[in-house]
């Protein structure tokens, strides 16, 4: 199940449901549902007024949150109340209510992918109660979960020191990898030396900053940004002519293009919310499979993984992004060297960890 969204990702929808035939995608698209929306979005305002008076109550925190929570659940409670089900599985907060009343109410298999660290992100409304609201979610939700997945290790360890788990409930890691198909070997380019970033928006506090101007320092080294520039961002920075701005590119075009780079730029703010300085980005992943060379910020996520993979799969930036360029061992972005990072990464391909998710349904 899920909702329609009219942005960048509705295109990676269609992707993705054309590639799983095999699968039923219950979709919602609230302008279609408009009076379930409005009902869903009035409970949504009255739990946010009476957030203050329940603050551990599940449901009040649930509505609270976010206005499809109520929505959600009306829509599988119907769809589902005669269905026999094993198991559901919920990816993100938002889903964590529903997901856990239909488990209750259905008498089947909780399961929780934390994607991300929730209690650690951005505050973005009702700030006064939404960090509880966050918390109160996701410990009712463990409380009942068969299994839970984690997408870092530093995610893993900062919910062990939070939450509270049922002995017999089954934990583990499993990394957000791609498949190891999707990345062709690395090719020599017999180009100059070729820098990376990729994200949806190419936009300020990301990092770009410091990048532009590295890139009227380094002139021998091309830079590529991938993404949907943010027009008054753009129009502020001075662009040297070595800088190229590619728009968004599908996964599979992503991946080919990667394989003709030499450097991923992994330039995560472990400043920016609780959450980012644990979590484990595709980009980074994306980076490590196409066998890239990493250079990356000191984030926990980056830093623990970056010390598993090796020295020769990156570093990590201690000073400034231009002297670690200017001290960076280029004989590491020579094809060898490239082809055997591609390879070694076949180890945390989504072949390896969809494994590990095979044992924990069975």
């Amino acid at each position: 199940m899920y909702f329609l969204s009219d942005d960048w990702s509705m295109a990676l929808t269609k992707e993705i449901k054309l590639r799983n035939p095999e699968v039923n995608f219950i979709e919602i698209d609230r302008k279609k549902v408009f009076l379930e929306t409005l009902v869903s979005r009035v409970i949504h305002k009255m739990a946010i007024a009476f957030n203050g008076f329940f603050e551990n109550n599940t449901q009040i925190c649930a509505y609270a949150n976010n206005d499809k929570a109520p929505q959600l659940w009306f829509r599988s409670n119907r769809l589902f109340r005669n269905v026999n089900l094993s198991r559901v599985i919920a990816h993100n907060l938002g889903v964590f209510y529903p997901a856990y009343k239909l488990a209750i109410n259905s008498s089947i298999k909780l399961q929780l992918d934390i994607e991300d660290y929730h209690p650690g992100e951005a505050l973005y409304f009702n700030k006064k109660h939404e960090y509880q609201n966050r918390i109160v979610i996701m410990q009712s939700a463990f409380n009942s979960a068969d299994a839970i997945t984690y997408a870092s290790q530093g995610i893993k360890l900062k919910c062990e020191t939070i939450f509270n788990f049922k002995q017999q409930t089954k934990r583990a890691v499993i990394i957000n990898s791609f498949r190891s198909d999707d990345f062709g070997e690395p090719i020599a380019t017999n180009e100059k030396l070729n820098f990376v970033w990729f994200s949806q928006n190419i936009s300020p506090k990301r990092g770009l900053e410091e990048v532009f101007e590295v890139a009227k320092e380094f002139l021998d080294i091309k830079f590529h940004l991938i993404g949907n520039p943010t027009p008054s961002f753009i129009q502020r920075m001075e662009i040297s002519d070595n800088v190229a701005i590619h728009s968004p590119m599908s996964q599979h075009n992503l991946h080919k293009f990667l394989s003709k780079m030499d450097v991923g730029l992994a330039l995560e703010n472990r400043d920016a919310d609780g959450n980012r300085d644990i979590c484990l980005t595709n980009k980074f992943l994306a980076y490590a499979q196409a066998g890239l060379f990493i250079l990356a910020t000191d984030t926990f996520g980056q830093t623990h993984f970056l010390k598993k993979l090796g020295k020769q799969a990156g570093i990590i930036i201690e000073t400034s992004l231009s002297d670690e360029i200017r001290q960076l061992d280029r004989e590491l972005l020579q094809l060898r060297f490239k082809v055997e990072r591609w390879k070694r990464a076949k180890a945390f391909s989504w072949e390896t960890q969809s494994s590990i998710l095979k044992e924990i349904v069975k």
